[in-house]
């Protein structure tokens, strides 16, 4: 490394220099594999250094020049992929990420497993110690396998080890075309080093992107008489409920599925960690309490109500039907109950061999296999004729409409009592938390990239549509959180949108390093911390276990509690760039502390404001 080198040259921008004025023709491998990734609309691709890729690395600034990609840099392959991840919800597009190879890829299995459950197309590629021991490096041995794919084979929808330029070059057009075919899924394409530093052979050439066969395969549409039948169970019905899941990541799904409540004149519950209709729609019977006693019986009670269950596109249908409530089994819980369940999805395209992902197989009745959108607009299609001549129907269908619309005020109205009874608690209570930052934030073309489900009464937050809210992991990967929200807020910034988190501070512990990317970069965020300085659920549990083995409850923090020290999160936040004051403790202070944290935020900056709350 020559003398005059910068140890730490001053950030200003990520532009490379002392480069021709156009851009030179491709001469190595690595030099059309950087400029396919443009060519499939990569905007960014979320890397961790290594050296099994340092020729695409190279490619990817000397050659195309730092843009269409630009490399978002982060301090860790699991984060990495987790940010592409985050980017895929909040845009619905693809998005690609390069890893070092076997110990790289090691360190992001866990994120692959999260994004295959959320179904995100995630693209990644893998450097690899050349194939041909004779090129081999010292370090090319440690890094190099007979078969790295094997490594995420099990949480990727297709894996390739290509030997040539130019089948790696259609073997990455393939991988984007087949993540995002419906069911999507992570695909992974291994990268030979020779390959990428090699000139490039005669007769390799970019394919051809913009034909058919590289683009995602059309919506798959359910048969019509599978369409009929589901619509005969609505129909049918006395009392419908209709759960909605993945649908809720697109925002054009919300007129559908209030069309589709309204039409049938059924009760709505929002299935995993989802948002599908507006918070105030008069059919929304969303009745989170904070995951205490009175939510579950809630319900129960709505569950015992229903004669026929419609699921659009449920990650766990058995879930969503109270199978687990004291059932034996799905089959007995719908059975003795004489419910008919219509499943929407594509969940069976995606059945894995080796996870239960999903639950067991629920007791479907009606299972419309196809796109979750295109599948609602052919239900609709259909009802809207059944109504043209059913009277009877579409009058009882809005008598249900008026008793749900009773049921959700009343509901509403005993959530906001719930929540006014522990109002002042200290330590701060949680959907106290909740509220007050959506004061603070309900002005802003927000987006919310995450929350925690013990943080939430349904009501306080008011979604006005469907596409607002990222969800969780999926997968239930802790460490997801804080990297996972800044790929969503990635995709938020440059929509124009205010992006907002709420997270665990395990979940936190395991990746703040991801607030340097997002400082970096300025991608601006307002991520709040509910801090019990506990791995919460886990305590949750060992207190239930003790209880039952009649054991001291005193004793369950231990192995849980993160004190003596406590973390200063904020003192972390601050040595990443991101703009954090003290930890707020008295929930008088949250007002104040959520206000100069928004104007951070929108004057540019990443912030973090850590709230200290109970396991409540």
């Amino acid at each position: 490394m020559p003398d005059s080198y910068p140890a730490a040259p001053g950030f200003e921008s990520e532009s490379p220099i002392n480069l021709p004025s156009n851009q030179p023709v491709a001469e190595f491998g690595s030099d059309l594999v950087a400029e396919l990734i443009g060519r499939l609309g990569h905007d960014y691709i979320f890397l961790t250094p290594g050296s099994s890729f340092r020729g695409v690395h190279d490619s990817l600034v000397n050659h195309t020049r730092n843009h269409k990609p630009q490399i978002i840099l982060v301090a860790h392959e699991e984060m990495a992929v987790a940010m592409a991840q985050g980017y895929c919800k909040a845009t619905g597009r693809p998005a690609m990420c390069f890893l070092h190879d076997l110990v790289g890829v090691q360190h992001a299995s866990m994120a692959f497993y999260n994004a295959m459950a959320d179904r995100m197309p995630v693209v990644v590629l893998g450097g690899s110690g050349p194939a041909d021991p004779s090129h081999r490096r010292k370090t090319d041995w440690v890094h190099t396998a007979n078969s790295q794919c094997d490594i995420v084979r099990d949480v990727t929808k297709w894996t390739d080890e290509p030997a040539t330029l130019q089948a790696t070059l259609d073997s990455i057009a393939r991988a984007q075309r087949i993540a995002t075919s419906a069911p999507c899924s992570p695909t992974y394409v291994s990268v030979d080093a020779k390959i990428q530093e090699d000139a490039i052979p005669g007769g390799a050439a970019l394919p051809d992107v913009a034909l058919p066969r590289y683009r995602p395969a059309p919506p798959i549409a359910a048969p019509q008489e599978q369409v009929e039948a589901a619509v005969d169970v609505l129909t049918e019905a006395d009392w419908p409920v209709v759960f909605g899941g993945r649908i809720g990541y697109r925002e054009e799904s919300t007129q559908p599925m209030i069309e589709l409540v309204e039409t049938v004149g059924a009760a709505y519950q929002d299935g995993h960690d989802t948002v599908c209709l507006p918070t105030r729609h008069p059919q929304n019977l969303n009745a989170s309490f904070g995951r205490t006693r009175a939510e579950g019986e809630y319900r129960k009670m709505l569950l015992e109500k229903t004669d026929a269950v419609f699921c659009v596109d449920c990650l766990d249908v058995s879930n969503n039907i109270g199978a687990y409530e004291g059932a034996r089994g799905a089959g007995v819980a719908v059975g003795e109950k004489a419910k008919k369940v219509v499943d929407l999805s594509l969940n069976d395209f995606a059945v894995e061999h080796w996870t239960n992902l999903g639950g067991p197989l629920p007791p479907v009745d009606v299972q419309l296999q196809a796109d979750n959108l295109y599948g609602v607009n052919q239900v609709l299609e259909s009802l809207r004729r059944r109504a043209e001549g059913s009277p009877a129907w579409v009058k009882r269908a809005a008598e249900r409409r008026e008793e749900i619309g009773k049921m959700h005020t009343a509901l509403r109205e005993r959530q906001r009592e719930a929540m006014k009874a522990k109002w002042d608690n200290s330590p701060i209570y949680l959907p106290r938390m909740t509220a007050e930052l959506y004061e603070a934030v309900k002005d802003k073309d927000w987006l919310l990239a995450a929350r925690n489900n013990r943080a939430w009464y349904e009501g306080i937050w008011e979604f006005d549509r469907a596409g607002r809210f990222m969800s969780n992991s999926i997968g239930g990967g802790i460490g997801y959180g804080a990297a996972g929200v800044i790929g969503s807020a990635l995709a938020g910034r440059d929509r124009g949108k205010f992006t907002v988190a709420i997270i665990g501070d395990g979940d936190f512990t395991m990746g703040p390093a991801a607030l340097w990317t997002a400082a970096h970069y300025r991608i601006p965020i307002l991520i709040v911390l509910h801090n019990n300085t506990s791995f919460g659920n886990d305590e949750e549990h060992q207190i239930s276990l003790a209880r039952r083995r009649e054991r001291p409850v005193e004793n369950a923090w231990i192995g849980q509690r993160m004190v003596g020290p406590e973390p200063d999160y904020c003192q972390v936040a601050r040595g990443y760039g991101a703009f954090a004051e003290e930890a707020v403790r008295d929930p008088r202070d949250l007002k104040g502390a959520f206000r100069r944290a928004v104007e951070a935020v929108s004057g540019g900056a990443v912030a973090l404001v850590d709230v200290h709350t109970g396991l409540n």
